[in-house]
């Protein structure tokens, strides 16, 4: 084999549909077509002598060979965003780089940031979000997530656990006989597309059937459940921690009272990229929080 470099932008090709499994999200991720991801990994795989991707049954799956490789250039890429990065941030204020879910950055971590700009001014807060699972290319110091599916091989540190408890607008509270768990059968329940867990984890733990609710309203996302309970379209089952100013405000009621049922865990990971040194203090910080979250 050759002793040349392999091209940078077959690299690129390569490990972004190795990390999607897809050559069309690869493809969406660099702004090009699926057949010019395709094209770039064979060339790739023809200046290696090897095959990178199993292509059978209309699918891409990394060979054996293709997986180690994709190991190593995954930490490579690392390495080369965190020179990059170093250049840019110069010598002014050191910048932690945290990678977090949406919803959990959006109601819990981002009312308390400036708590952390106070007691750490010479220190930056990057924030990335994403749904799934950690980029490991991606520049990160820490990284929380809930799912293990989405820890990428990371040693997961419990941050906190994630209650959840019926909540709905006052209006609705006060025009409806809410007392017991039984009484929301005669209520519009509100869904969360990408959370089935929630209803049907609380239901377990109070002894209802989710089937037994008539009316039901579905959306997409738990901000959405969250501002369609504020306007009083029915009743949701939410982590708490995603509404706690909406409940201290008076924009939520739980009309329950203070029970809840446990619905998950969040968890810190650690990057293992290498030259992470403003890290410990922001993770002390993160670990506090979370230990007085109610």
């Amino acid at each position: 084999m050759s002793s040349r470099l392999p091209p940078l932008n077959a690299l690129r090709a390569f490990v972004a549909a190795a990390r999607h499994s897809s050559f069309r999200l690869a493809a969406e991720e660099l702004h090009v077509t699926p057949g010019a991801v395709s094209r770039q990994i064979r060339a790739l795989e023809d200046f290696l002598g090897l095959a990178l991707f199993d292509r059978r049954q209309r699918r891409v799956r990394l060979t054996d060979v293709g997986a180690r490789y994709f190991t190593r250039m995954a930490d490579l890429f690392a390495e080369i965003q965190n020179a990059t990065d170093s250049l840019t941030e110069g010598s002014g204020r050191r910048t932690v780089h945290l990678d977090c879910i949406p919803t959990f950055a959006m109601h819990w971590l981002l009312p308390r940031l400036p708590l952390f700009q106070r007691s750490a001014p010479e220190l930056e807060v990057s924030l990335f979000t994403a749904p799934d699972a950690i980029d490991l290319t991606r520049r990160f110091d820490y990284a929380i997530r809930r799912d293990p599916a989405h820890f990428a091989g990371l040693k997961p540190l419990p941050l906190m656990p994630e209650h959840c408890a019926p909540v709905c607008s006052p209006s609705l509270l006060e025009s409806a006989s809410l007392r017991e768990p039984a009484d929301l059968y005669d209520q519009t329940i509100i869904t969360i597309r990408v959370r089935p867990d929630l209803w049907s984890t609380w239901c377990t733990a109070e002894g209802l059937e989710l089937q037994g609710f008539r009316n039901r309203m579905e959306v997409d996302h738990t901000y959405f459940a969250i501002q369609a309970a504020e306007d009083g379209l029915g009743v949701a089952v939410v982590p708490l921690l995603f509404v706690e100013r909406q409940l201290a405000t008076g924009r939520l009621a739980k009309p329950l009272g203070p029970r809840s049922v446990v619905s998950g865990h969040y968890y810190l990971l650690e990057s293992r990229q290498r030259g992470r040194t403003e890290a410990p203090r922001f993770r002390d910080w993160l670990i506090e929080q979370a230990s007085t979250t109610d």
